[in-house]
This record gives structure tokens, sequence and C-alpha cells, in this order.
């Protein structure tokens, strides 16, 4: 099988699984994945999932391992958090720390175009006097801010990605460790309706996409509201988007 792009185009977001499962099944190529959880076999291709009609039911499919109580709860945490700091705290990492806790410096956000290292430490000095200084930036309130001054913007970008610490995999600090896989979300609006753009480097098609579509687009809709304007599409790309193979059977079922 060939390692390319497929595309689903969808109604709701229960179809989207379905269609998703299935074409992965079908036409994704096999690899052996060696990461912390899973030393396995999983069917693995670049999907681009596009749903219409993101809040229409059936949002949950009846044969996916995901209940919609479940979904809700987790919608509500990675929109409003869980609302425990203790507990929050005990996350590696969580959606709502990264959209809308997101640890940046202000430093950075006055720091020019440098490509020499030698220009760095006289920088830092100019600008903060040695000193790291680091808020908390919640990228969803400013989304929603910057978009209700002027909807046609179009560098509204939500990341959740810490370099310095995501793409450090191997260090003794991040042995057991993780990085989020929802990496970057864009909101445009277009004939007053907000849609949403959703880039994850890592996808468990099977057990995990409904999840996190559920949420996202529940954030969707929130923002929407808070802005408002009406829902539009919900469009979500996964460069690896997967299932592994001990739910091979599982999703087979869905072809018959």
């Amino acid at each position: 099988m060939a390692y390319e792009p497929i595309l689903i185009q969808a109604q709701t977001l229960a179809e989207a699984w379905e269609k998703a499962v299935i074409a992965v099944m079908e036409k994704a190529p096999e690899r052996f994945i060696q990461a912390p959880d899973y030393l396995c076999n999983q069917k693995d291709a670049p999907v681009f999932i596009t749903v219409k009609f993101p809040l229409k039911e059936p949002r949950i499919h009846p044969k996916a391992p995901v209940q919609s109580g479940q979904a809700e709860e987790y919608a509500k945490n990675v929109i409003f958090g869980m609302n425990d700091p203790k507990k929050e705290n005990e996350f590696d990492y969580t959606y709502f720390g990264r959209f809308r806790c997101y640890p940046d410096c202000e430093v950075r956000a006055n720091w020019p175009n440098v490509v020499k290292d030698e220009e760095i430490g006289g920088l830092v000095e100019k600008l903060s006097g040695n000193k790291c200084i680091v808020k908390n930036l919640d990228q969803v309130q400013l989304a929603i801010d910057t978009l209700k001054k002027d909807p046609t913007r179009r560098s509204v970008v939500l990341v959740s990605w810490v370099p310095s610490r995501d793409s450090i995999k191997f260090g003794p600090k991040r042995e057991k460790t993780s990085s989020p896989c929802i990496v970057y979300i864009q909101p445009q609006i277009v004939e007053n309706k907000l849609h949403l753009f959703v880039v994850m480097k890592t996808n468990d098609l099977f057990n995990a996409w409904l999840l996190n579509a559920y949420a996202l687009t529940e954030l969707q809709k929130y923002m929407a509201e808070q802005i408002g304007v009406e829902v539009g599409s919900y469009n979500h790309f996964s460069v690896s988007m997967n299932i592994y193979e001990d739910v091979y059977e599982q999703a087979e079922e869905l072809r018959r």
C-alpha cells in the first residue's frame, strides 16, 4: 500500500469516524512503532478529515469506544480545566494548560530576528536584565478578543508546542514524559461562521479521535458563541493517523 494522504469528507463526527476507520484499514500501510506506550504494528497514514456539520447528531458513533458522558467531561476539562490545580498538575500536560495557560516568555515577545549565537547574551541583558519573565497566556481568550475586533484576521493561531521541552525525547528528564498530540489550532471566520482547523502530530483514530474531535468542536462552539457567529466546518489533519493492531478486528467490523 502506498504511503499517501487520505481525505475524508462527512456530514457528522460519527460518520467521519466510521469513514476514516474504514479508509485507514483499507488504504494505510502497516508500520512498526517503537513508542513508550506501544511496541506494535499499526495502520498509519496522514489523514485529513472535514466535517460539514460538527454539532449535528450523531456525534458519537455507537460502535466507538467512547461514551457521550465521557466526551462531555473531557470537553469541559479541555475548555475550562478541572477546577482542581493539584489534579491538573498530576498530568505531564493538559490541553487546558497548553491552550489557556501557555507558559509564554515576555522577553520572547520583543525578540528580534537574531541568527548569531554571540548576539543572544547582549539581547537578553538588554530586554530583561538577564531575567526570564514568564506569564500564562490564555490563547483561547486572545483568539476570541482578536476575532471580535477583526473577523477577517487570518493570523489567529493557538499552539501547544514548547520546543525546548517537547522536542527533547531522550534526555534524563524526558524518559517518561509525553508531549501534546494536538499541536496547532486555527479558527477562521468566513460568511459569519467560525471554521476550525486542527493539526495533530499523531492521533489514535479508533480509540481517541472522536474524544478529541468532540472536545475541539465544543471549543469551536464556545468560541463562536463568545464572538457572536455561527459554527462552521470542523477540519482535522493528523500527520500520523493510526489504528493499533490490538483493535484491527474491531475496526474491520465496520466494513461488514
